[in-house]
């Protein structure tokens, strides 16, 4: 696994000027574009509305990126998985943990903008930060787990994935914070489980607070995916080098 995430960091950037940089140019840049619109377009008034932007869309990409990154990532290795015995499951988890790395590394952008804005990280990172980053791990195995296998016998999953995702974006609470959402707007959004984890991480990466119960959401969907995700993938993995 450590190899797969290795390789696949490797060639994400190879023969690029810049290599490792794009990891912090790209959501810079992308949550740049959000700020200008939101903030001056849009003229959304919330105080340090960067900050309040980028502590979500940064774990969203993660979660975006590692979800159509990995759905074909059984699919996409027939040859590798029809030629050579091993856990088949590592192929999705090189793509959320090389993901992850990028993430990590994003949040050193986050780091500078406190500090621009006149904050700074306190030893609730270190306790928060590793909480919500392995929740969002085994969610994402989760969920990637049974969208992976299936993807193998029905390749149209690709497509409506994406569909799903961009409606994802809209429905969590990432170019917003929570409590600008109607009252009889947010049980409709509490629904979705990235909302109590994106909320958690502004928590965090914010204010330096740690999640609370608020999380449950998110913990009992995580629980239900990794549930789901594992029982899926072992009933359809026998099949997938018939399949490929």
């Amino acid at each position: 696994m450590y190899l797969l995430t290795l390789r696949d960091l490797k060639v994400r950037y190879q023969d690029t000027a810049l290599g490792m940089l794009w990891s912090l140019l790209k959501p810079l840049a992308l949550g740049g574009v959000y700020y200008v619109v939101f903030r001056y377009l849009v003229n959304l008034q919330i105080d340090n509305y960067h900050l309040v932007l980028i502590a979500a869309l940064f774990p969203w990409i993660w979660f975006q990126s590692s979800v159509l990154l990995a759905t074909p990532a059984f699919a996409s290795n027939g040859p590798l998985i029809k030629k050579v015995p091993f856990p088949r499951f590592v192929l999705p988890f090189a793509t959320v943990l090389n993901l992850g790395v990028h993430f990590a590394i994003s949040l050193l952008i986050f780091i500078v903008l406190l500090a621009v804005s006149g904050q700074h990280p306190n030893a609730t990172w270190l306790i928060g930060i590793p909480i919500l980053a392995a929740l969002q791990l085994m969610l994402l195995m989760g969920v990637i787990l049974v969208i992976a296998s299936v993807d193998v016998y029905f390749r149209d999953l690709e497509h409506f994935v994406e569909v799903v995702l961009n409606v994802g974006f809209y429905a969590t609470p990432i170019l917003y914070p929570l409590d600008r959402v109607p009252d009889e707007w947010k049980p409709i959004l509490l629904i979705n489980p990235l909302t109590s984890l994106m909320e958690a991480w502004r928590g965090v990466l914010i204010h330096n607070t740690l999640p609370g119960l608020d999380l449950w959401p998110a913990l009992l969907f995580t629980v239900i995916a990794v549930v789901v995700g594992t029982q899926t993938f072992r009933r359809l993995e026998p099949g997938f080098a018939d399949a490929l």
